[in-house]
């Protein structure tokens, strides 16, 4: 790998990118028109991607230090640089599981700006302090206060479904509720996020606050476009072209398989996580770096709280609301896949939008946290049965197939409180999804719907699953609605597969198979 060319993976502080010589994709031309366009913006994105830098990248910019934007798009403007008092708040770094955490996390901040600046506050709540803190700093300075806050859902995202909650987000509502009435002192007001949600005064309190997240115009604002890949990573292509015997347009769409497809408006320009870029490229090695990020625990308990049925979400078209502000206590759960990156925009038929998984990447990682967390298993342990099962199938080996589905079932604890023939449902989906077959969910016919299709390259296999039913029961199913009649003439062989479930070892009881 070239030493001359340094990626900042995992920094997130402008200066030190600037200072110390790191790759930077400048952003700056868009950063320059947010500032003269307004002054109080709310921007959400999913993790990783960057927004920590956005912030860091103002803070830099309103302390007036020129230096480190020099050779930069915002250097060739007529931006004059004057130095402004910056208070940021960065709520990504704890863990809030209290309100007065949270209480605690504001007001030591609002201390230490004070001190920093040589200011003595004599209020005592932490809102009162907020506002005495803003207003001596505009009298001490004469210049307005810019505020930046990283990351105000965190402590949200924290206690979903816990008693917590409801106190946690009136801390926030109290906090946010303070920003209105200082319109006078603040120069500019940035807030980051993954989720937009409703009710905590943010959006419902500021109504000055203008709302970029789906804004074509500043889709681009976070992530890394396919000219930025070029244009940036250049030595980076080139190296890995090599090591993986591909030629450019070929390693340039494999890249673009694994870890683009963000799309922040139906007519934007799709962009690249920069942290799956970034470990890509230091790393010379396609693998799955968003599943080591981890996958929101509160979006698995999601799923299985209302028993949602993971195909719909890549088969839904749905309306501006999955982009919409919702209440962190009554949840749209597409509108949080899609703020946290799990779905993105990938076709619009006015007024409706259809969503799928960006890429590869967030795909694999959604359903290998579906499988572990379904399963019960170890995390990790369920790529070894993806193996085995896909081994298995592809040779045709049907019985050594399902009794590795039993070994994988076994591990369902008894005392699992769901609803079993969904929660097995998602389980199969989730398993053929992985073991990246074609695979079809309740499949329309015309005299009803077939539980699953699934194709390898040479075999068309029809699944019917019975819960409190025999496998016979569910092959007679298949035979009785004609299920097949859609495939035939497909040149491949057709297995009609009756599948049990057997209530009283929560596993599958049975299974018969027939040929056509």
């Amino acid at each position: 790998m070239s030493l001359a060319l340094k990626y900042p993976l995992g920094i997130q502080t402008f200066s030190k990118i600037r200072e110390k010589n790191y790759l930077y994709v400048d952003k700056t031309a868009l950063v320059y028109d947010l500032i003269q366009q307004g002054e109080v913006y709310f921007f959400s994105r999913p993790r990783r991607f960057g927004k920590s830098l956005l912030i860091s990248t103002f803070e830099a910019l309103f302390l007036g230090q020129k230096a480190l934007f020099d050779n930069l798009a915002i250097a060739n403007t007529d931006y004059d640089f004057a130095a402004y008092p910056v208070v940021k708040l960065e709520f990504s770094k704890n863990e809030f599981a209290t309100a007065d955490s949270l209480r605690d996390y504001i007001n030591s901040a609002i201390t230490r700006i004070a001190k920093d600046h040589q200011i003595e506050l004599t209020e005592d709540t932490y809102t009162q302090r907020f506002d005495e803190l803003i207003v001596k700093l505009h009298l001490k300075y004469q210049q307005k206060v810019v505020l930046l806050v990283d990351e105000y859902d965190k402590p949200i995202l924290n206690n979903f479904n816990k008693p917590v909650l409801t106190e946690i987000k009136q801390v926030i509502a109290a906090f946010y509720g303070v920003i209105k009435p200082l319109d006078e002192h603040l120069r500019f007001v940035f807030i980051t996020g993954v989720s937009k949600f409703a009710k905590v005064s943010v959006f419902s309190g500021m109504n000055s606050l203008r709302d970029i997240s789906m804004s074509r115009q500043y889709a681009t604002l976070c992530g890394i476009t396919g000219q930025e890949l070029e244009d940036n990573f250049s030595a980076g292509i080139t190296e890995l072209a090599k090591l993986e015997d591909m030629d450019k347009p070929a390693i340039l769409g494999k890249i673009k398989h694994w870890y683009n497809g963000y799309q922040f408006h139906h007519r934007a320009i799709g962009v690249y996580n920069p942290f799956s870029l970034l470990s890509l490229f230091l790393n010379q090695e396609f693998i799955n770096y968003w599943y080591d990020t981890g996958t929101p625990a509160f979006l698995l308990n999601l799923l299985q709280q209302q028993q949602f049925d993971l195909k719909d979400l890549t088969e839904f078209a749905i309306g501006d609301n999955a982009f919409a502000a919702s209440d962190p206590q009554d949840i749209n759960i597409l509108s949080v896949f899609v703020q946290t990156g799990y779905l993105t925009i990938k076709a619009y038929n006015d007024p409706l939008y259809t969503l799928d998984f960006p890429n590869y990447e967030v795909k694999k990682s959604f359903f290998d946290s579906v499988v572990d967390r379904y399963s019960c298993i170890k995390s990790g342990v369920g790529q070894n049965f993806m193996v085995t099962l896909t081994e298995h199938l592809n040779a045709g080996r049907l019985d050594d197939f399902f009794e590795t589905l039993k070994r994988f079932f076994a591990n369902i604890p008894y005392d699992l409180d769901v609803n079993l023939e969904k929660h097995y449902h998602a389980l199969f989906y989730a398993i053929f999804t992985l073991m990246g077959f074609e695979i079809e969910a309740e499949v329309r016919t015309n005299i009803g719907r077939i539980d699953c299709v699934l194709q390898t390259q040479d075999t068309i296999y029809i699944i019917e699953f019975k819960l409190n039913d025999t496998k016979e029961a569910a092959l007679q199913q298949i035979h009785d609605k004609q299920y097949a009649q859609k495939y035939q003439g497909s040149n491949k062989e057709i297995v009609l597969l009756g599948v049990e479930f057997d209530h009283k070892i929560r596993n599958i009881g049975g299974t018969v198979a027939q040929k056509l």
